[in-house]
C-alpha cells in the first residue's frame, strides 16, 4: 500500500513530540557532559533506525497508527507524599522500595533501610562520577546492539535513571521493589498526554544474590505513555530473580517495557512477568548468555479482557557452551482482546551442549479474542537440545461438563479451570502477598 503524505502525518507529529521530549531531557542534564553525550548518541541511533511500522516484523500485530496519532509531553514535576505512595508498596518490601515518579528517581520517597549498606543506589547524574568507565563501556556496547526503537528512545529520553550496584558476595535477603508511578494531575496542556521513560541499571557482582519486583501505579493516567527499561549485568556465579507485575493500567495507556540482561559464567536469571494488558502493552526481552554454564528462565502470563492487548518479543542468545534457557508463557484472552508472542532462541556456533526450550500456550474464552504465536529456533551449533511449541485453544468442554455434574455453576467451573491453567506461572512469583492479589484478580476476571 502506498502511503500518502496525509497518512504519514501522524508519524511525523509523533516524532516531533519525541524531539520536544529530547530537548527537555537534555536540559535536565545540563552541566553533565557524560549524560548529554550518551543521550545524543542514543537519539542519533534512533534516527538511523526510525520508528517501527507494520512492516517491522516485531511490531506487525500492534496498531501503531493509534499511537502515532497522539502527541506526548514530558511528565511534569509531581509533589507526591509518602502517604500517597504507601498503598502501592508491597508489604514484604516496605523497607526496600525504590520509587520513580514520572521517570524521576525519588530518593526521598524511597525506603532503603532493608537493603544492605554495601549496596550502592545512585541517580545516573551521580553514578557517572564514580562508575563512569563501567557505564560508558556498558552503554556503548548495549546501544550498538540495540535494535528496538522504543528501548533506544528510553536511552535518549530518560530524565535521571538509577544505578544499583550489588558488590561481590553480598546477599540481599529482602526482595527490592521498584515502583514506577505516573502522575499527570498537574498537566494542563490539552490534548497532549504524559510520557515517562524510567530507566534502571542493575549490576550484580560475583556470587551475589538478589531479588527484584517491579510494579506500576497510576494517578490520573489520561492515556499516558510509559516506556521503561531495565538493564541487568550479571557477573560470574551471581543469581538474580526479577519479577514484573504490570497490572492496572488504564485501557487507553501505552506501555513499553524493555529488559536487557547479560550473564557471565555460572550466572543465573529467573524472570516472571504478569500483565492484564492496556491499550497496548509490549514486553521486549533480549538476554545474552555470554559465559559458560549460564542459566535463564523466563516466565510470563497475560490475562486480557475487553479490547486490551499484550505483546511479547524475546531474543535469547546462547553465545557460550553448556548454557540453559527455558521460556514458559501463557495467555488468557476474553472478549475482543488481542495478544502476540514472538520468541527466538539463537544458538551461536560456539554454544555447544546448549539446552533451550520454549513454549507458548494461549486460552481463548471468547470467539472474538485473537492470539498470535511465532516461536522460533536459529541454531548454528551441532550438539544442542532444543525445542519450541505453541498452542491456541479453548476450555475443555468435557472438563466443564464434569464439573457442572458435580454441582459447580458454569462461571465457577470456568474460574477454577482458568486458575488451574495460570497457577504454574503465578506460583513462580516469590512474594506471597502478590500471589494472593493475583489469584483474587484472576478469579474476578474469569467470571
Amino acid at each position: 500500500m502506498t502511503m500518502t503524505p496525509k497518512q504519514a502525518l501522524p508519524e511525523l507529529d509523533f516524532q516531533a513530540s519525541l524531539q520536544s521530549q529530547l530537548k527537555k531531557s537534555l536540559e535536565h542534564s545540563v552541566g553533565d557532559a557524560f549524560m548529554q553525550k550518551s543521550k545524543t548518541k542514543a537519539w542519533d541511533h534512533f534516527l538511523s533506525h526510525g520508528l517501527p511500522s507494520r512492516k517491522t516484523e516485531q511490531y506487525q500485530y500492534i496498531r501503531l497508527h493509534n499511537l502515532f496519532a497522539q502527541t506526548y509531553t514530558v511528565a511534569p514535576a509531581s509533589q507526591i507524599s509518602k502517604e500517597q505512595i504507601a498503598p502501592f508498596v508491597i508489604p514484604e518490601c516496605s523497607d526496600a522500595c525504590i520509587v520513580f515518579v514520572n521517570g524521576h528517581l525519588q530518593s526521598h520517597l524511597s525506603s532503603l533501610t532493608g537493603i544492605p549498606k554495601q549496596v550502592v543506589l545512585l541517580p545516573f547524574s551521580e553514578a557517572t562520577k564514580s562508575y563512569g568507565a563501567f557505564l560508558n563501556n556498558h552503554w556503548s556496547k548495549a546501544l550498538k546492539d540495540e535494535k528496538d526503537s522504543f528501548a533506544t528512545l528510553n536511552a535518549a529520553l530518560h530524565l535521571n535513571g538509577a544505578f544499583l550496584y550489588i558488590p561481590p558476595k553480598v546477599v540481599v535477603e529482602s526482595p527490592i521493589q521498584i515502583l514506577y508511578l505516573t502522575d499527570s494531575t498537574n498537566l494542563q496542556i490539552a490534548p497532549q498526554r504524559v510520557a515517562s521513560h524510567p530507566r534502571m541499571q542493575i549490576f550484580a557482582g560475583t556470587r551475589s544474590q538478589s531479588s527484584f519486583v517491579t510494579t506500576q501505579a497510576y494517578l490520573s493516567p489520561s492515556g499516558c505513555l510509559l516506556n521503561q527499561s531495565t538493564d541487568i549485568a550479571i557477573e560470574e556465579d551471581a543469581t538474580v530473580q526479577y519479577t514484573q507485575i504490570a497490572c492496572n493500567a488504564s485501557a487507553n495507556m501505552w506501555v513499553f517495557d524493555a529488559l536487557r540482561a547479560t550473564l557471565k559464567r555460572n550466572g543465573k536469571l529467573t524472570t516472571t512477568c504478569v500483565t492484564d494488558g492496556a491499550a497496548t502493552s509490549r514486553h521486549d526481552y533480549r538476554i545474552g548468555l555470554t559465559g559458560e554454564n549460564g542459566e535463564v528462565t523466563l516466565n510470563g502470563l497475560w490475562t486480557l479482557s475487553d479490547n486490551r492487548e499484550s505483546h511479547v518479543n524475546i531474543l535469547v542468545e546462547h553465545q557460550a557452551p553448556h548454557c540453559r534457557s527455558m521460556q514458559r508463557f501463557k495467555g488468557v484472552l476474553n472478549d475482543s482482546s488481542r495478544s502476540s508472542f514472538e520468541g527466538k532462541i539463537l544458538v551461536q556456533q560456539a554454544a555447544q551442549k546448549t539446552e533451550a526450550f520454549q513454549l507458548n500456550n494461549n486460552l481463548l474464552l471468547s470467539d472474538s479474542a485473537q492470539a498470535n504465536s511465532k516461536p522460533n529456533l536459529e541454531i548454528y551449533a551441532d550438539d544442542v537440545k532444543a525445542s519450541h511449541g505453541a498452542t491456541v485453544g479453548q476450555l475443555d468442554q468435557e472438563q466443564l461438563f464434569y464439573m457442572k455434574t458435580r454441582g459447580f455453576s458454569h462461571a465457577a467451573a470456568q474460574r477454577m479451570l482458568v486458575h488451574s491453567y495460570c497457577k504454574e506461572i503465578i506460583d513462580c512469583i516469590p512474594i506471597f502477598s502478590l500471589q494472593q492479589d493475583l489469584n483474587k484478580q484472576l478469579f474476578q476476571q474469569a467470571s
